[in-house]
């Protein structure tokens, strides 16, 4: 009988040191502070079938994403293709960006490769975390040093990185995202602005598209409309992060940032005043212009948090549908879009289309993208999407990584 309790016992004491080393394991070696995240569901695939229609295929292009446009452990900003003479030879890329890397980490994340997201953050600590606790915005191969960064590149990575954290990080990642908001964020939970510049007319100038001699560029300080990620400010503030009421303050500075009722879009920039009152900056490189792409940018983050209005949905959609194009700028003198094809923005359209749920729109742009990703079966870059620059075929990283997450539903981004 004692026999038989001395084997109880030990059976015991053994199982309590498995939940005991179980539990060590998951302080150790899985986040013990999982962050409460809520997102937006983008799911849905009839998206991917839409998609594939138009030769964009998620699989395919990742396939050929490893073999090109990835250099090591880092995706390579672009990679021109050889050209048709023999001495135009293929130009990989020398410089490595953080936004790509974000992208890539968010891929990862979303196949569960904990491995290749472990390796990946450990890499870019090691290679863009500057001491301060900011994150440079790209590194050179040739070990070119470049500490600058922007509150876009950060908060790219801001968003990525408790991603991870939330999946596989521990304590010190904890802390490097700390670091990194207090660079970011100010003690209030606003973001800190940074040098921005701006055009405006001269004093005697008339208002004109066409007087681009007659402009002033002059520099202030202020934080971009775009760069206000609702989505990712509502999980930092519910997870204590930063301080209470800031999603609040920021949804209201946002939606007041649109033009006017009757014009689909949205200022450049904001700033305190010295009475401390929000003003607003439209115009951010071309004179009483307001840029599509900066738009397009707030857009995406209203919808992501549910405050895209319909009218201003369906009116920058039916201005894209009318143009067959989506350009650049939308003039304030005349009421019409204008200049250069935004080819690296049509991406951002598929992630605003999945949000809205809009499948009449996902398949438009994903026709217009069409022409521009490679079909040939020879080609070693065969779905890829490209953009012909001085006759030769470059890709970028951020536009196909993007377009992968964006038609797999996983992230919109």
């Amino acid at each position: 009988m004692k026999k038989q309790a001395l084997v109880i016992i030990g059976i015991v004491v053994a199982a309590l040191a498995v939940i005991g080393l179980y539990f060590l394991y998951l302080n150790v070696f899985v986040n013990k502070h999982q962050l409460d995240l809520v997102h937006k569901t983008v799911a849905g695939s009839e998206y991917r079938t839409i998609a594939s229609d138009s030769s964009i295929m998620p699989s395919y292009m990742w396939r050929r994403m490893e073999s090109i446009l990835m250099d090591g452990d880092y995706l390579m900003s672009d990679y021109m293709l050889e050209g048709r003479l023999a001495t135009q030879e293929a130009e990989p890329s020398d410089t490595f960006l953080l936004k790509d890397q974000s992208y890539l980490l968010l891929k990862y994340l979303a196949d569960g490769n904990r491995s290749s997201s472990r390796k990946l953050v450990k890499r870019i600590n090691e290679d863009f975390l500057n001491e301060d606790g900011s994150y440079r915005a790209m590194i050179s191969k040739d070990g070119t040093e470049d500490l600058t960064y922007t509150n876009s590149d950060e908060l790219a990575f801001l968003e990525a990185y408790i991603e991870y954290y939330s999946a596989y990080g521990d304590d010190s990642d904890l802390a490097r995202i700390k670091g990194l908001i207090g660079v970011v964020f100010d003690e209030a939970g606003m973001i800190r602005p940074e040098p921005l510049k701006s055009t405006t007319f001269g004093s005697d100038a008339l208002i004109s598209e066409d007087e681009a001699e007659d402009e002033e560029t002059y520099d202030f300080s202020g934080v971009k409309i775009s760069d206000v990620n609702l989505e990712l400010i509502a999980n930092l503030e519910r997870n204590g992060l930063i301080r209470e009421g800031v999603t609040d303050r920021y949804s209201q500075i946002v939606l007041s940032s649109l033009v006017s009722p009757d014009i689909p879009y949205y200022a450049y920039a904001y700033y305190f005043n010295a009475s401390g009152v929000t003003d607003y900056v439209y115009s951010g490189t071309e004179v009483a212009t307001v840029s599509v792409e900066e738009s397009l940018k707030t857009m995406i983050n209203l919808a992501r948090a549910d405050l895209l209005s319909d009218a201003v949905y369906y009116q920058f959609k039916t201005n894209l549908i009318n143009d067959g194009v989506l350009y650049s700028s939308y003039y304030l003198t005349t009421g019409l879009t204008g200049g250069e094809d935004l080819l690296g923005s049509y991406c951002d359209i598929l992630a605003l289309a999945r949000y809205e749920q809009d499948t009449d729109l996902f398949r438009t742009v994903c026709r217009i993208m069409n022409t521009r990703v490679a079909t040939k079966q020879q080609s070693r870059a065969l779905y890829l999407v490209f953009r012909s620059e001085t006759n030769r075929y470059v890709f970028y990283s951020s536009e196909n990584i993007r377009t992968y997450l964006n038609v797999n539903g996983m992230f919109a981004v």
